[in-house]
């Protein structure tokens, strides 16, 4: 008499998880394929009309504005105990002396750190800063996405801000910026 061996338990399993390898594959490989294009609908019938040619496109209208790569630095520093009325009056003559930079821009990012003793109180002033900077310079900063932190390194009261400019399709570029 013959006596047959029944498989592992092991040998049993690895051919599930070989399964299950195999679906999971699939599913990765559905996904990351490409949908197909869609198929342009045919012109409605009718006259044989000849189109009539467009308007060729300015350069400006090719050209794709963004966020410019390289942010403009500035450092100031501030009087953290103020009220919010003098804290503008202090971030618009802080960044008066910038003018250079910001003069007929648009800031598209701005990273404020802040230093005002500990983390949340160097981030609140940040915050503070970047409302300041947007009441005094409303066509600047007004659409900014903005980011507070805090810095550790810097002396209670100082304001460094890494402002990105919006670039726009038809603005020269600038190699300052």
């Amino acid at each position: 008499m013959t006596i047959r061996r029944r498989p592992t338990t092991s040998i049993l399993l690895a051919g599930w998880l070989f399964a299950d390898l195999l679906l999971g594959l699939t599913i990765i490989m559905l996904g990351a394929q490409a949908p197909p294009a869609i198929p342009l609908s045919p012109r409605a019938a009718g006259g044989t009309a000849t189109p009539s040619p467009s308007p060729t496109p300015s350069p400006c209208a090719t050209r794709i504005g963004g966020v410019r790569a390289k942010p403009v630095k500035i450092s100031f520093r501030i009087n953290p105990g103020i009220d919010d009325r003098a804290l503008t009056t202090q971030v618009q003559r802080s960044l008066l002396k910038h003018r250079d930079h910001l003069a007929g821009r648009h800031a598209g990012m701005v990273l404020t750190f802040g230093a005002n003793g500990d983390a949340g109180n160097g981030v609140h002033l940040a915050t503070r800063v970047n409302a300041a900077a947007r009441r005094a310079y409303p066509k600047i900063f007004g659409t900014a996405a903005t980011r507070n932190f805090h810095d550790l390194a810097a002396p209670s009261g100082s304001i460094s801000m890494e402002i990105y400019f919006v670039t726009d399709g038809c603005a020269p570029d600038n190699p300052k910026a």
